[in-house]
């Protein structure tokens, strides 16, 4: 029996289990088990939310420090939806553990765009992250 645990990070999660038996006066028992999960990164903003109207340029940054005890590398970015929002990697300077996704995005037109980022890495406890970005542009405001 396992749990899936993604998002859970540095919380307390308490699952509980029906076991059924074969004992006349306790034919079901309720087993809860509770545990901490371990953080494996600190992500910030874990999701990325931008408004705007039609022609700005929006931006943001998202930072990705993993944790000590489950030290990883990013390998990789790619973008699931093959959205127009930009997305870098930036290596952490030297001696830093601190990663950066550089999010970019532009539109002439009032609309909505979505994609979500999905980072490999190194490790055998998360092989990918994923990150969700929106964007809305809004049409921009009539000046007479």
């Amino acid at each position: 029996m396992g749990f899936k645990t993604q998002g859970y990070g540095g919380k307390t999660l308490t699952k509980t289990i029906l076991v059924k038996t074969d004992d006349p006066q306790h034919r079901t028992l309720n087993l809860v088990v509770t545990g901490q999960v371990d953080r494996i990164a600190e992500i910030q903003p874990p999701s990325v939310y931008l408004n705007g109207k039609a022609g700005d340029t929006l931006e943001a940054v998202v930072t990705i420090t993993p944790s000590e005890k489950y030290a990883f590398t990013l390998l990789g970015l790619e973008k699931r939806n093959k959205s127009r929002i930009e997305a870098t990697l930036v290596q952490p300077e030297k001696g830093g553990k601190t990663w950066r996704i550089n999010i970019k995005c532009r539109s002439d037109k009032a609309e909505d765009l979505y994609d979500e980022l999905i980072l490999k890495t190194d490790s055998k406890y998360v092989p990918s992250l994923g990150i969700r970005v929106s964007a809305v542009f809004l049409d921009k405001m009539k000046t007479n």
